[in-house]
């Protein structure tokens, strides 16, 4: 049985009279799977239907991505089985005005020695969790959480005097309660109000009300492009819903899309809102007559159940404005003919589709979450927001929270332990670099910091030991070079890194700052000046001795151990064990403060990282990056080789992936001259002959088809080498007569019919790209696993062929 005061604790500012001034709060159940969870059904057995628990990371728990725009009253993360800081933000986003949030875990004390390690690289090990070391001494030294183990059950005073009334007679205090109007400090609109200014009562902030007054008088300008960001919980979904059902009165049409239909609930509530259809249902039962009608798809319909949930829900009005979701793949949502476009949560979007919605509509209004774990709303800010600013677009911030009160202490926890975009004085992206720094508030105590920076042995295979390394720059010693392991930052150079990280890259999340601290191949690289952080570079250690018992598995494609990313993509290139077994250092990630962008800062960090590679006795810098004309130029500048190109875009970034490498040891010099060798001649447009290629480059290139013959390698890696095969072949008279060669007629090269070659077979296995479809029609095959296949059964006839 859970105890009184703990009860008490938990459901009393839930149903407060003033519920909306209440902050929301963590109770920590912590020890044994099984003790746990007798405690957690004890606790939540007995209440009523009308509070919302939800659920996550258990078995049967919802994927957070299921979480956005959605609210409940007490929240659950599960974490015996692997703790996801991700998952405790989405699920922390979805609490309102006094509820809980309910932290499953092991016993404090331990946790930190038994957390699961699933981003571990191959060959490395470590005994303890830095992440959750900090994690527990956050919430130990914070007096206002409850902790509740076997041997005790720490509860703060209570904050509320009422009597605690039976449950079942009481009713929660409804979301759509009014709050205090404050009007936010950060909020963008054409005319600020002051704080007394008078609020109308469909708005629940003043930053709502000046939002959608800017929208109203954008559209009347005939303006109307829009970007509304917000952290979470802002309101912003309420404010697009109002203005949707003032464009519905206009007569407009309005088309919503989202990563997930469920998503935009507390959208379409506030459509019916703003259209005086709150309950439909109870207005249809008293029979009250209305211009407005709903129209939702006959449930008769034999329609797929993906093409219904397409059209789930179409609001209709007489005066001609309609409004309906539509998923992102649906082609209507380009080719249709619509009024207003509206993105829901457009950080979660892959840069491509969004780019694509975009350019298909001239009105639109978007939306995103600036501190997330759908994908980094810094992120979008920086390469999305420019773009849309030049298109005339207006940019709306809401700070003013809706759903719990202003500078709320779980909300604060949450930042503190995750550092993800948690704080407004944003000293590494500041627009104003003259302005004084402002340490950041709420600072996780210093005996907590001194407590988690004790060491911590972990295991590294490196044969030389990481230490912290302070170098001051040359320039007047004005910037400050360090290397070293996150350990060893204080809590604000913490939330610096992180900060700049999460604008840097489009899709930080708040489990990167986990693998940060977790993972023992990661070394960080920062550069400061005074107490600004100007750059940062995470590194990879990756190859050497840890990868002697896969390197011939990863050489031939049969094996793909966990991390060492750069280093099994050299080695599947060059197709030799041997490249797997020079020590590597990967530049995961490199970010500059966006005001300085321009002045060589990242240069000079890359000048710095090669000096202590060399000092390291690694082989070679290794990088992976999205593809445009600034980046090449960067890593050109610096002196590292391109040496591979991916072939499709990545879906997220829509930029096609690039490889390039740094020789720092002598010894490596051959490897990088061979990648460069291979890379060169794969992107020649004219066909090669297998004869015409330099001895190294012609054996690599056989050795990769006996790879895919053998089925180790897949066909997309030995495009280049097919080619090069069969054109080889196509001049040969050893293997087709002239006479075949010119009436281009179907003729086998050899008896057996699956191993039948014909020119026509081998002008399209000289062709590059590889023309698949063309292929899979001469083959009479279905489908690419049944095309690769048979291609490898024709390629072992024509490697015999080459080899008598």
């Amino acid at each position: 049985m859970a105890p009184p005061e703990l009860t008490q604790w938990l459901f009393n500012p839930i149903y407060s009279q003033a519920r909306h001034t209440e902050h929301r709060r963590l109770l920590v159940l912590s020890g044994d799977y099984e003790w746990v969870n007798q405690r957690l059904t004890s606790l939540l057995s007995d209440i009523p239907s009308s509070l919302i628990v939800k659920e996550i990371g258990g078995e049967t728990s919802l994927l957070r991505k299921h979480l956005l725009g959605n609210e409940c009253d007490i929240g659950v993360i599960h974490s015996h089985h692997g703790f996801n800081p991700g998952n405790m933000m989405a699920i922390a986003g979805t609490i309102r005005w006094g509820g809980c949030l309910i932290l499953c875990c092991p016993a404090l004390a331990s946790w930190h020695l038994h957390a699961s390690h699933t981003h571990l690289s191959h060959g490395f090990k470590a005994t303890q969790s830095l992440y959750i070391k900090r994690l527990v001494a956050i919430i130990k030294s914070n007096s206002d959480v409850v902790v509740w183990d076997g041997n005790h059950c720490h509860i703060p005073d209570l904050l509320g005097s009422d009597v605690f009334d039976s449950l079942n007679n009481v009713n929660p205090i409804e979301p759509e309660s009014s709050i205090n109007p404050v009007v936010s400090k950060n909020a963008q609109a054409i005319q600020p109000l002051e704080d007394d200014a008078p609020r109308r009562p469909q708005f629940k902030s003043l930053d709502q009300q000046v939002a959608f007054d800017c929208l109203k008088n954008r559209w009347s300008q005939d303006v109307r492009k829009a970007v509304i960001t917000a952290p979470r919980g802002r309101g912003k979904s309420a404010l697009v819903g109002l203005f949707v059902a003032s464009r519905l009165n206009k007569g407009e049409k309005v088309v919503i899309t989202s990563a997930i239909r469920d998503n935009t609930s507390t959208l379409f509530k506030h459509i019916r809102l703003g259209m005086g259809l709150l309950n439909t249902e109870d207005k249809d039962q008293a029979g009250q007559s209305t211009d407005y009608t709903v129209n939702t798809p006959d449930s008769n319909n034999t329609e797929t159940d993906a093409a219904k949930s397409a059209t789930k829900e179409i609001f209709s009005i007489e005066k001609g404005g309609s409004a309906q979701w539509l998923a992102p793949d649906n082609p209507t949502l380009i080719n249709g003919d619509f009024d207003l476009l509206i993105i829901d949560e457009a950080a979660s979007f892959p840069l491509p589709v969004l780019k694509l919605l975009i350019g298909a509509h001239d009105n639109y209004v978007i939306t995103t979450t600036l501190q997330g774990y759908e994908g980094s709303g810094q992120g979008f800010m920086q390469r999305m927001l420019p773009a849309f600013e030049a298109e005339g677009a207006v940019h709306l911030s809401l700070r003013t929270p809706l759903r719990w009160p202003k500078h709320d202490k779980l909300e604060n926890l949450i930042h503190n332990i995750c550092l993800f975009e948690g704080a407004e004085t944003l000293n590494t992206v500041s627009d104003a670099p003259r302005q004084v720094l402002q340490e950041v508030s709420r600072q996780v105590p210093q005996e907590v910091r001194r407590e988690v920076r004790r060491e911590i042995p972990i295991e590294r295979p490196i044969e030389r030991p990481i230490e912290v390394l302070h170098k001051p720059s040359t320039d007047n010693c004005i910037n400050d070079y360090r290397m070293g392991l996150v350990s060893a930052l204080s809590e604000h150079q913490l939330q610096s890194v992180m900060q700049l990280l999460a604008t840097a890259h489009y899709q930080t999340t708040p489990d990167d700052f986990m693998r940060l601290c977790d993972s023992p191949d990661i070394i960080l690289f920062t550069e400061w000046n005074a107490s600004r952080l100007t750059a940062a570079a995470v590194i990879n250690c990756e190859g050497g001795e840890v990868l002697t018992d896969v390197q011939k598995g990863i050489a031939d494609g049969s094996r793909r151990p966990k991390g060492h990313l750069g280093a099994q993509r050299l080695t599947l290139l060059t197709a030799h064990p041997e490249t797997a077994a020079y020590r590597y250092w990967r530049i995961n990630r490199i970010a500059v403060a966006p005001y300085l962008q321009g002045q060589g800062i990242g240069t000079g960090l890359i000048r710095f990282i090669k000096s202590q590679a060399l000092s390291q006795d690694i082989d070679a810098l290794t990088s992976s990056y999205g593809t445009s004309y600034k980046l090449n130029k960067f890593w050109q500048q610096c002196g590292f080789k391109l040496v591979d190109m991916g072939e499709k875009p990545n879906k997220a970034s829509g930029e096609t992936s690039a490889l390039v490498v740094k020789a720092i040891s002598e010894r490596y010099r051959p490897q990088q001259e061979i990648l460069s060798c291979l890379f060169a001649y794969s992107q020649k447009n004219e066909s090669v002959l297998l004869s015409a290629l330099p001895d190294i480059v012609r054996k690599t290139l056989m050795k990769k088809l006996q790879h895919f013959v053998n089925a180790t390698r897949p066909l997309n890696q030995v495009g280049f080498a097919i080619n090069a095969l069969a054109a080889e072949l196509s001049v040969s008279n050893k293997y087709i007569s002239n006479a075949e060669k010119s009436t281009k007629m179907p003729t086998k090269m050899c008896k057996n019919e699956t191993e039948a070659v014909t020119p026509q077979l081998l002008l399209l296995l000289g062709s590059s790209p590889l023309p698949t479809n063309q292929l899979i029609q001469l083959l009479n095959v279905s489908g690419r696993k049944a095309l690769t296949d048979a291609l490898r059964k024709k390629v072992r006839y024509l490697l015999s062929c080459v080899m008598t």
